[in-house]
C-alpha cells in the first residue's frame, strides 16, 4: 500500500514538473532564510527605552563581586571595575547580582582588554543569559587584535560559534587595539544584534537560552577594565534593588565594610607594586641577555687585540735588536773618531763626525719608535 502511494506521488511529480520545482525552490529559500537572512541587518525591532541599570563604577555597590584570590581578582577602583584571571587556565566570570532572570534587553558596556608581554592573546567580554547553576551562558568576547568571537558555554566548556577557523575569532574593523571598546547587544527572546563601537556587526539566533544573568568575562591570564554598564528594558523586567556599600560606618554599626575596603586597597597597592617589580626584573633580564651578546663580541675583540699586541711585541724585539746593533756600530765609530782625531787629517775627521751625527739621529728615531710601541702595548693591556 505504501509503495502504491509513493508511485502515485512520483507520477504526480512527473505530470507537473514546472510547478513542483517552483514550490521546491520557494521552500528551499525559506529554509535558508532562517539561517542567513538578517545576519547583515538587525533582527530585533523592539525598542528598549527604560534605563533599568546605569553603573559607572564611581562607587562600590553590592551589585558586583569584590574578590582577591590566587586565581582571580575583582575590584572596583578609580571608576573602573577590574576583572582579572591570574591563572593561565580556565576563565573568570563576574555576574551582576541584581540581573538574574532577564529575557529582552539592550545592554551597553565599555571595556578595555589589557594586553601584556606575558599574554599577547589576552581577551575578555560580556556574558549574557547566564544560568543560575553556571551550566550555560552566551559570551561575546574581544581581544587586542581587533577581533571578536561568540562563545557558547555548556557545562564549563566553551564552544565558538559561526567560525571554525582561528578558534572562532573574526576580524572587526570597528574595534580598537588599544583603549576602551564599546560592546552593545540587543536581544529579544532568541534573536540577538551585536554592535561594536556603535557599528552593527551581525545578528544571530540562539534558541537554547531564554533568560539569565549578565556580567563580565576574562579569559585565561587576562584582565579587563570596565567603565560603563547600562541595561535598557521595556520596563517589564523586575530587578533586585542595589544599595551602595557604606564606606563610613554609622555610630552603632561595626566597621567591617570600611575595613574590607581598606584591605582591598592595601592588597591592590601591594599587587601593583609587585607588578612593577616584575616589569623591572623583566627589563633587567632583557638587558642581561643583551650584555651577554655584547660580552661575546667583546671576547672576539679581545682576541683580535691580543694578536695585535703579540705582533707589536715581535716588532719591539726586532727594533731592540736593531738598536743594539746600532749602538755597537756607534761605539765602533766613536773609537774610530778618537783614532782619527789623534792624526792631522781634518777632512777625514769632518766626514766621520757627520757620519757619527747621522747614526745618532737614527738611534734617536729608533728609541722614539720603541717608546711609541711600548705605549701602545700598555694601552692594550689597560683595555684588556
Amino acid at each position: 500500500m505504501n509503495v502504491l502511494r509513493f508511485d502515485a506521488f512520483a507520477l504526480a511529480l512527473q505530470q507537473q514538473p514546472a510547478a513542483n520545482m517552483k514550490y521546491l525552490h520557494l521552500i528551499l529559500l525559506l529554509f535558508l532564510s532562517q539561517f542567513t537572512n538578517g545576519q547583515n541587518t538587525p533582527r530585533v525591532v523592539k525598542s528598549f527605552d527604560n534605563v533599568t541599570v546605569f553603573d559607572d563604577f564611581s562607587y562600590i555597590t553590592n551589585r558586583w563581586n569584590q574578590k582577591n584570590s590566587a586565581t582571580e581578582r575583582m575590584i572596583i577602583s578609580d571608576g573602573r571595575y577590574r576583572v582579572e584571571r591570574l591563572k593561565n587556565t580556565y576563565f573568570t566570570i563576574s555576574l551582576a547580582k541584581d540581573v538574574t532572570n532577564i529575557e529582552a534587553f539592550d545592554v551597553i558596556t565599555s571595556i578595555e582588554v589589557e594586553r601584556t608581554k606575558a599574554n599577547k592573546n589576552a581577551s575578555g567580554g560580556l556574558v549574557l543569559k547566564a544560568q543560575p547553576t553556571g551550566s550555560s551562558a552566551l559570551i561575546v568576547e574581544i581581544n587586542a587584535k581587533k577581533q571578536y568571537r561568540i562563545l557558547m558555554m555548556r557545562g564549563g566548556s566553551l564552544t565558538a560559534l559561526f567560525s571554525e577557523k582561528n578558534e572562532g575569532w573574526i576580524k572587526a574593523p570597528s574595534l580598537k587595539k588599544k583603549g576602551f571598546n564599546e560592546i552593545r547587544v540587543v536581544t529579544n527572546g532568541s534573536e540577538y544584534d551585536l554592535y561594536l563601537n556603535s557599528e552593527f556587526v551581525r545578528s544571530f539566533i540562539i534558541t537554547s537560552l531564554k533568560t539569565g544573568g549578565i556580567g563580565y568575562y576574562a579569559g585565561a591570564q587576562s584582565a579587563i577594565n570596565a567603565k560603563l554598564f547600562i541595561i535598557k528594558t521595556d520596563g517589564s523586567s523586575p530587578l533586585t534593588p542595589v544599595k551602595p556599600i557604606e564606606t563610613k560606618p554609622k555610630e552603632d554599626a561595626s566597621p567591617k565594610d570600611e575595613t574590607y575596603v581598606e584591605l582591598v586597597k592595601v592588597f591592590k597597592a601591594k599587587i601593583d607594586k609587585q607588578q612593577k617589580e616584575i616589569e623591572t626584573l623583566t627589563e633587567e633580564l632583557s638587558i642581561c641577555k643583551a650584555n651577554l651578546a655584547i660580552d661575546t663580541t667583546s671576547a672576539n675583540k679581545v682576541k683580535k687585540m691580543q694578536m695585535e699586541m703579540d705582533g707589536l711585541k715581535n716588532r719591539v724585539q726586532t727594533l731592540e735588536a736593531k738598536l743594539e746593533s746600532t749602538k755597537k756600530r756607534l761605539a765602533y765609530l766613536e773609537s774610530m773618531k778618537e783614532d782619527v782625531e789623534s792624526q792631522e787629517n781634518g777632512d777625514l775627521i769632518l766626514h766621520l763626525t757627520q757620519l757619527l751625527s747621522d747614526k745618532k739621529d737614527e738611534n734617536e728615531k729608533l728609541k722614539a719608535e720603541k717608546a711609541e710601541l711600548l705605549r701602545q702595548i700598555g694601552e692594550l693591556r689597560r683595555r684588556n
